[in-house]
């Protein structure tokens, strides 16, 4: 179902990869085509001075009515149970450890490394979401994510043309200027002025962006700025792998 063939990995400054033509056919039109409608999503504001600008909408597999929603889409479906499989998870795991990513805290040690390689593809833990975030201002803050978190996965859903005009929506990669943010494994919100950009992930039609959760693994979205088109929303399909 997913073609990870076609990958840009980097290692600095954390492992996370980029992977392009990852559907084939139709199936990435099918998928922005059942991504579900707006007023089924709840909002999440991160910062309540600036709601309109940081609201993103998010409808994710704790809510009640995700089953539900998923059921009658036959293509996301198929996507989430893919996804939650353990072959996916053997196929992403089999390769990092190709390509000699290591996970914290188990470095020294490859034969230790690879007895919790084959305890983590039997791991059940996961996490799926539909997530919304408008480009008329909206961003997301620099963070590493939770500290439950393994590895993370970003499907952009490029269902209008007009995001080629969006400024900054791609994921920013960053690394922190302040000493006092550069061990950040809780997950701390580091302000823009304590970070410089190493480069950006476009946010482009059927890739698949991963990361390894690190105590640097510092990322954010925009702030986003239309040019010469409408505000429309930045949708995205976002996957986690859990530690336990």
């Amino acid at each position: 179902m997913i073609n990870l063939d076609k990958k840009k990995l980097f290692y600095e400054p954390y492992p996370h990869a980029l992977f392009e033509n990852v559907f084939e056919g139709n199936f990435y039109k099918e998928l922005c085509n059942e991504f579900p409608e707006k007023e089924k999503f709840e909002k999440f504001d991160f910062d309540k001075q600036n709601q309109i600008k940081q609201m993103k909408f998010v409808l994710n597999d704790n809510q009640k009515t995700f089953f539900s929603i998923l059921k009658k889409r036959k293509n996301m479906n198929s996507l989430y149970n893919y996804l939650i499989s353990y072959e996916f998870k053997n196929k992403i795991l089999d390769l990092l450890e190709q390509s000699n990513v290591r996970f914290p805290n188990f470095e020294k040690n490859q034969g230790f490394m690879k007895s919790i390689l084959k305890k983590i593809k039997k791991i059940k833990n996961f996490g799926f979401e539909f997530s919304m975030i408008s480009t008329d201002g909206g961003f997301i803050k620099p963070h590493t994510d939770g500290p439950d978190k393994l590895i993370s996965f970003v499907i952009p859903i490029i269902d209008d043309e007009n995001i080629s005009n969006i400024e900054n929506s791609g994921t920013k990669i960053l690394r922190s200027t302040d000493d006092k943010f550069k061990y950040n494994y809780t997950n701390q919100t580091v302000p823009y002025e304590a970070t410089e950009t190493v480069h950006e992930i476009p946010f482009n039609k059927n890739q698949i962006f991963l990361f390894i959760k690190t105590h640097n693994s510092l990322h954010s979205v925009g702030p986003m700025k239309t040019i010469d088109t409408k505000s429309i929303m930045r949708k995205s399909i976002n996957f986690f792998i859990y530690k336990n």
